[in-house]
């Protein structure tokens, strides 16, 4: 019997035993917990994976390798994975791009940036370590390549961006080699640049590869030089013929904008793809009080939103447990209807006046009182 198929099996019988469960009013997720106890690798609704490296990329960036159970059903290259961890009894979770290993469906990598206030980077940085188990969930995300991926892409990053990045030129490099790939990637140094040598030696040994890495703090940080930024001149000098070819875009909310801007002047928007791994914090008035009423179900939740947090912050800062996963506008489990009021979009820029749109609450602030719908 093949590998495959002994894994098939397996997946198969535990989710049967499962059901059998479920139909007798045992919780699904009762079987989790009783089969985790003898491999956590073996539930089948709340997945589990191991950590079995865990590599330092940058002294801000580190790497995990994980080894998902059998119930884990691949990732196509550019999607998310959430990962949940427990920090003093609270279950958190957050949005990483995985990258396959060697094409395995079941062992992936991730790529974790620390922030300055990160609860989540900064647990996994400094307490998870090579043997622990954590929990993800299956794949999800749009931010990919078309079957079959076009001759010719270019890629744009910024900081941690490259991770989805990454994760779509490995894939190329394994699966259509013939692609040929522009990555232009914004760093603060050298040194900031995650996968910096393995970027630079793929490109040696590949081609159809053109690495164009950029020094600039424009859309990493603080600035006090003038830095190199995305702009249309840039682009015509890494890469003349831009305008025709399909681009994948991600990394900080600067980076996005301008990218947005200038596809949006040519006349290309189509031609663009987007992913943002750190929206626009919110400028507004900090004393600028806006009167925040959610319904979820027969719970109303009222609280005040200053113009200088987002509605899931003010919430949460409120008491209020706010149904959320990735806090970066990925995930969409925080979405809500706007009925009435007006916000202000932080991955776009734009003003919504409710009527009945669905608004992110990690990545809006309020411009007025609003009246809004959970739908989860």
């Amino acid at each position: 019997m093949s590998t495959a198929t002994a894994v098939s099996r397996t997946v198969s019988a535990t989710q049967r035993v499962a059901s059998w469960l479920k139909h007798l009013g045992i919780s699904e997720y009762a079987f989790d917990d009783t089969i985790s106890l003898v491999n956590p690798l073996l539930t089948v609704h709340r997945l589990h994976a191991q950590v079995i490296a865990k590599v330092q990329e940058t002294p801000s960036a580190c790497t995990l390798v994980l080894q998902a159970g059998p119930a884990f059903a691949g990732l196509t290259p550019g999607q998310y994975v959430m990962v949940g961890v427990s920090i003093n009894g609270t279950r958190c979770r957050r949005a990483y791009s995985p990258r396959s290993v060697n094409g395995s469906a079941d062992r992936f990598a991730i790529t974790v940036q620390r922030q300055a206030h990160g609860k989540v980077s900064n647990h996994i940085h400094d307490r998870i370590k090579v043997g622990d188990v954590i929990e993800i969930e299956q794949s999800a995300g749009e931010f990919t390549l078309p079957t079959p991926a076009p001759s010719q892409v270019l890629m744009m990053a910024g900081g941690s961006g490259i991770t989805p990045i990454m994760s779509m030129i490995e894939h190329l490099k394994r699966t259509q080699s013939s692609t040929r790939i522009t990555l232009v990637y914004f760093a603060r140094s050298e040194a900031d640049r995650i996968f910096a040598e393995s970027l630079s030696r793929l490109a040696k040994e590949w081609p159809q590869l053109n690495y164009q890495p950029v020094v600039s703090e424009a859309f990493t940080g603080d600035q006090t030089v003038p830095q190199p930024a995305l702009s249309q001149t840039l682009l015509d000098d890494r890469m003349p013929g831009w305008r025709g070819v399909s681009s994948y875009c991600c990394g900080p909310a600067p980076l996005m904008d301008a990218a947005r801007a200038i596809w949006q002047e040519a006349g290309l928007t189509a031609h663009l793809k987007l992913e943002a791994f750190a929206p626009n914090r919110p400028t507004g008035d900090a004393n600028a009080r806006h009167q925040i009423r959610i319904q979820r179900g027969e719970q109303a939740m009222a609280f005040d939103a200053p113009g200088n947090q987002t509605l899931l912050e003010s919430g949460e800062k409120a008491g209020h447990a706010l149904k959320h996963g990735c806090r970066q506008g990925i995930c969409h489990e925080c979405t809500c209807r706007l009925n009435s009021g007006s916000i202000k979009d932080l991955t776009t820029g734009e003003q919504i006046d409710g009527n009945g749109q669905t608004v992110r609450l990690c990545v809006t602030t309020a411009l007025s009182d609003l009246d809004m719908q959970a739908l989860s």
